[in-house]
């Protein structure tokens, strides 16, 4: 998706014009004002419109946060994560699986994964990363268990699990090449 041609501005736009072109967009296929006939392609419109406004507005601040994912400061990526608090946004629950699975917490971790794929279904990166992990579901759940991870749902019994240095998407920190 070009969010660009999405939105109908050039890429050098400037922030108040990506503001006023997303808004207008929303004004003009508003649930309110669409027939019943359109609705579909109404919410299909606003979805786009959404999705193009948060990689145009938050597009950077989505590139400093898989820095620091990349290079395990998962505490920083997660706290900027949480400040942007966009859980409707397909990167936000993408970079969110990592900062999860990066704590030891597979199942919510693949959860927002998940839900990333569901909020940008054609999305390869997200798709490949999903196959990833159900490829390596066995050795990842075998290494938490060896290394005393626990789920965050289940009570803990000892040791807070540790960050780990396992790559979602090959393994180590250096296998895989960052993200995936």
């Amino acid at each position: 998706m070009d969010p660009y041609k999405v939105l109908g501005i050039s890429p050098t736009a400037s922030n108040d014009e990506i503001k006023r072109a997303y808004k207008n967009i929303l004004e003009e296929y508003s649930l309110g004002n669409s027939s019943i006939d359109t609705r579909p392609l109404a919410e299909d419109v606003i979805k786009d419109a959404n999705m193009a406004y948060d990689i145009l507005t938050n597009g950077a601040v989505y590139k400093e946060i898989r820095s620091y994912i990349d290079s395990n400061n998962i505490a920083i990526a997660e706290s900027k994560l949480n400040l942007l608090d966009l859980k409707n946004s397909a990167e936000w629950n993408y970079l969110m699986g990592f900062v999860y699975f990066k704590k030891g917490w597979f199942d919510i971790g693949v959860q927002h994964i998940v839900k990333s794929i569901e909020l940008d279904p054609g999305n390869k990166e997200y798709e490949d990363t999903l196959t990833t992990l159900r490829n390596r579901s066995g050795d990842i759940i075998n290494y938490y268990k060896q290394n005393n991870y626990q789920n965050p749902q289940q009570p803990n019994q000892g040791n807070q699990p540790q960050q780990n240095n396992m790559n979602m998407c090959g393994g180590g920190n250096n296998m895989g090449g960052g993200m995936c």
